[in-house]
């Protein structure tokens, strides 16, 4: 079974790791903040336990009160307005645009009002937001824009990496994002000040326990196994995905479990992730434009990218015109016949799952029915992206 992302953890990365945590204790956050502000060009980096503990954190250094205003773009990982109402503030969605699957200017601008105070602009599947209009609309209102960067890691929007242009950004280091070290987040900002209070709240997270830290390097261990599709079909078979596309909406896990401190072993592997970054990155451009060349069918679209975009294909969503829940769902049972993990990402619209009016997002609602997410990581050769094509190519009239 191929996963539908995967940044490659090898053996070697482990071993070398594990050798110079043991050699030296606290050899790896300070270089790897220091790495990552080199690499983004930011100048200050906080690491977190998780790309949520880094929301977390920044939710909290925004000084935010009870019931205050955050808008949520309306195709988001859903942990995100799950995460804002858990803290006490009001969830607003606004829709996104067609094909790109993020939030445009145009509805911000239709939505933000004197009562909101952050807005949350992601860049779905690597593929930059118009951050610079969406900073200037929300800047005039008086509010704070936190990137969500968790998907695009080395994205650039007019030449600069996403998650630099806002108050804040936010990365994931978690499994399957565009580098990992099975978990983990990054929190950049240029603003001293911000990065004071988040720091602050950061150093009062507690060191995770040595049960915690073995388990983490149980898992590790069991990631760079997942290189191997062999080995990848039994973990995915042992998780009982019976129903493809079917998932529940759970209430959000204890906070609690946010509030602890990014371990020195996973910074040292995040300093060997992080140098294999932009050929990760490239090999997902070259498979995910090899997709789409020879995709030849019309009711198939992807995400439009404008000169200005450098656009890193965390993964490939394929629109399809025609598709309807109970054909998208047979789909996905015969890409997992044929060995390739393919998701819809979201199965029900956000504004459906939380209760609100789905009518009013009606791109959301159509991009979460009609789109399926397909793998590009750096683990696909020709054969699993012909595969993919074939299959799409030749799947009856969707």
């Amino acid at each position: 079974m191929i996963p539908i992302s995967q940044a490659p953890i090898y053996p070697q990365e482990i071993q070398k790791a594990t050798s110079t945590y043991l050699t030296n204790h606290s050899a790896g956050c300070a270089t790897f903040r220091d790495e990552v502000s080199n690499y983004l060009i930011c100048k200050y980096v906080n690491l977190t336990s998780s790309g949520f503990s880094g929301l977390y954190a920044i939710l909290k250094a925004c000084d935010l009160t009870k019931g205050d205003e955050v808008i949520v773009p309306a195709y988001i990982c859903e942990d995100i307005p799950r995460l804002v109402i858990e803290m006490g503030f009001k969830v607003k969605f606004v829709d996104i645009e067609p094909y790109t699957y993020n939030m445009g200017p145009d509805n911000l601008c239709e939505n933000i009002s004197s009562n909101t105070k952050v807005v949350v602009a992601a860049h779905m599947f690597g593929y930059p937001c118009s951050i610079e209009d969406i900073i200037e609309i929300s800047h005039n209102h008086g509010a704070m824009v936190i990137e969500d960067s968790c998907q695009s890691m080395g994205a650039e929007y007019n030449g600069k990496k996403v998650g630099t242009f806002g108050d804040a950004g936010l990365f994931s280091l978690n499994m399957g994002k565009p580098i990992s070290t099975i978990h983990g987040g990054i929190v950049c900002t240029n603003d001293k000040e911000l990065s004071g209070k988040i720091s602050a709240i950061n150093n009062t997270f507690e060191n995770h326990g040595i049960v915690h830290q073995i388990k983490t390097f149980a898992y590790l261990i069991g990631y760079s196994l997942c290189n191997i599709n062999t080995f990848y079909s039994i973990i995915y078979k042992l998780m009982g995905n019976k129903n493809p596309g079917e998932t529940n909406l759970t209430s959000y896990y204890d906070i609690r479990e946010l509030m602890y401190k990014y371990t020195e072993l996973q910074a040292i592997l995040g300093v060997q992730q992080l140098s294999k970054l932009d050929t990760y990155n490239n090999i997902r451009i070259k498979n995910a434009s090899y997709l789409i060349d020879n995709l030849d069918r019309d009711d198939l679209l992807f995400p439009k990218i404008s000169r200005q975009m450098k656009s890193t294909f965390s993964r490939l969503p394929v629109y399809f015109e025609n598709i309807n829940r109970e054909n998208r769902n047979e789909l996905i049972k015969a890409f997992i016949r044929s060995g390739i993990e393919v998701t819809p990402y979201l199965v029900d619209s956000l504004p459906y799952l939380f209760k609100k009016n789905s009518i009013e997002y009606p791109i959301a609602e159509k991009m979460t029915e009609k789109t399926l997410t397909v793998p590009t990581h750096p683990n696909m050769d020709k054969k699993d992206l012909n595969l993919i094509i074939d299959i799409l190519n030749d799947y009856g009239d969707l």
